[in-house]
């Protein structure tokens, strides 16, 4: 019989439609496409690619893990606002405004299946640390892209790659490619 935690990722995130707008393949202006695309694509490459190795890390400390979801849980409003278009909310606001009314373009969800699929709900041990870890790689290989884990030194080659054909998808929509700066000063 699956424990609790195993049924909660058996039945959200294995049917759970990750990006619905961009593989369903919405018009929106191709140069805020573009830029919204590449900066979400930044995000979860570098910043959540981080918080999953931090919460692998935390795996027996409960204290520590729970933090980081909530932390994870920040990011991927950051993320839903950045291909929504929409401002990102300021820090301090980003878990409540997660927790009541949910992600649209991360996933379609309302703010307590968020709350459930991320474990916001639940004691944060071993096995939850492990549920939450495959659901956030399910996200990661969900992306029309290749998401590398930035911060590796293998991957370099990969980022940098990555960064050229950013720059060229501007070239060719007309977009302002100044957005990628910050984004190669991040690292």
């Amino acid at each position: 019989m699956p424990s609790p935690i195993e049924s909660r990722s058996s039945s959200s995130a294995r049917t759970l439609r990750w990006f619905p707008r961009i593989h369903a393949g919405y018009r929106f202006d191709a140069g805020e496409h573009v830029t919204s695309t590449i900066s979400a694509a930044w995000l979860l490459m570098t910043e959540l690619r981080a918080y999953i190795e931090d919460l692998a890390g935390a795996r027996d400390i409960p204290d520590a893990a729970a933090l980081v979801k909530i932390k994870i849980a920040e990011l991927l409003l950051q993320v839903d606002a950045v291909l929504g278009r929409a401002v990102v909310p300021h820090e301090m606001h980003r878990l409540p405004l997660l927790m009541a009314y949910g992600l649209s373009d991360v996933a379609a969800m309302d703010g307590p299946a968020a709350t459930r699929l991320l474990g916001l709900d639940v004691p944060t041990d071993g096995a939850e640390v492990d549920r939450l870890i495959g659901v956030l790689e399910e996200l990661l290989a969900a992306f029309p892209s290749d998401l590398v884990d930035a911060l590796q030194p293998e991957n370099q080659g990969h980022v940098l790659r990555f960064l050229r054909s950013a720059n060229k998808a501007c070239e060719r929509v007309g977009c302002d490619a100044g957005f990628l700066a910050p984004l190669m000063t991040s690292l």
